[in-house]
């Protein structure tokens, strides 16, 4: 965790030393370039005509749906990271990465040993559980650093692992022991295993989410011309980007998902004899899924505006954590294995 809260204060300081994205330079750097082509092409009514057209893909609401999403080249385009024109912020830069790809890979060493201890998979409580997700979670940052190099999504991302992780060192630690009776089964490995990859995804996905609404804000004051020139969020990537990226992120997680609650119920069936009780847990993890099914269903059906599909994932994400920690400790089912005192 402390590697981790490195890398959080060195993206902070590559975000206060640097200057706005290259993303954003060169989105704007557009205008001129497509304006000489329009005038070759057929004069000034059509260079009005393009550069009416270029001021709309600032317009989060012209992507709200999946067709247009899908149709725009730019959202294909890998995001480069925060230009740094000072020489704190490239410094500040390679100590963040640096230390991002050294805390995961203490954090993949720290799983392992944990299993180690207990010889057995390492997600048999809710302290493992949360210490294997956070992993997840940060493992689809480091891929999407290096694939897409989304260095503009390391401060939010390492912020957030460091409050798990200091929550779960806090509040969720439990030593490593055996585990209960019905957890002795193959189907722990699958179940937990798939439960524990999906709350990284959906945490990634969440953030995403959540910068969509505030960047999709942002736009929309600009466009009125009450934004701050200098804000933050200039170096964020396009309401059109992030939207797309946290819908690729849950549309790959949706149906590992469902396999999650489908194993379950087979697991179920072999140890309580029923493939479906309602027990607390079960109930929490179908009401999340019905709200997932009804984002994808959103994206895919014309109409639907980005902000309120983007709604539906935050609160998809609520019924997650609800039924993680809330149900998990505090109310009293099958399924209670927290193990919190």
């Amino acid at each position: 965790m402390f590697v981790y809260l490195i890398a959080f204060f060195a993206y902070t300081a590559e975000w206060v030393f640097g200057r706005a994205s290259s993303f954003v330079v060169e989105k704007a750097a557009k205008v001129p370039a497509q304006a000489a082509v329009l005038v070759a092409a057929g004069g000034e009514g059509r260079v009005r005509d393009g550069l009416d057209d270029l001021d709309g893909l600032d317009d989060s609401d012209g992507f709200d749906d999946l067709d247009d999403l899908d149709d725009r080249r730019d959202a294909e385009e890998p995001t480069p990271p925060i230009d740094g024109g000072d020489v704190r912020a490239i410094t500040a830069g390679g100590i963040a990465v640096s230390t991002t790809v050294l805390g995961f890979a203490l954090h993949v060493v720290g799983v392992v040993c944990r299993g180690l201890a207990a010889h057995r998979v390492p997600w048999g409580n809710l302290y493992e559980f949360t210490i294997a997700g956070s992993a997840v979670a940060m493992a689809l940052y480091v891929g999407l650093l290096f694939r897409k190099n989304a260095r503009w999504l390391g401060v939010f991302v390492t912020g957030v692992i460091v409050a798990i992780l200091g929550v779960a060192m806090e509040v969720l630690y439990k030593d490593a022991e055996q585990l209960v009776p019905a957890l002795h089964s193959p189907w722990l490995v699958v179940h937990v295993a798939a439960a524990v990859l999906c709350s990284g995804m959906f945490t990634v996905a969440t953030l995403a989410t959540v910068l969509y609404l505030l960047k999709s804000h942002y736009e929309t004051k600009a466009k009125l011309g009450t934004a701050n020139p200098n804000s933050m969020w200039r170096r964020v990537p396009s309401a059109m980007k992030l939207d797309l990226t946290a819908y690729r992120i849950l549309a790959f997680t949706f149906p590992i998902w469902t396999f999650t609650v489908i194993a379950g119920s087979i697991w179920a069936e072999r140890a309580w004899g029923r493939y479906w009780g309602w027990d607390p847990t079960e109930t929490w993890a179908f009401i999340t899924w019905v709200v997932y099914a009804a984002y994808l269903h959103a994206r895919a059906t014309r109409g639907w505006k980005g902000r309120g599909a983007g709604i539906i994932a935050l609160i998809g994400y609520g019924c997650f954590i609800f039924n993680y920690f809330v149900v998990s400790i505090f109310v009293n089912g099958l399924h209670s294995y927290a193990g919190v005192k």
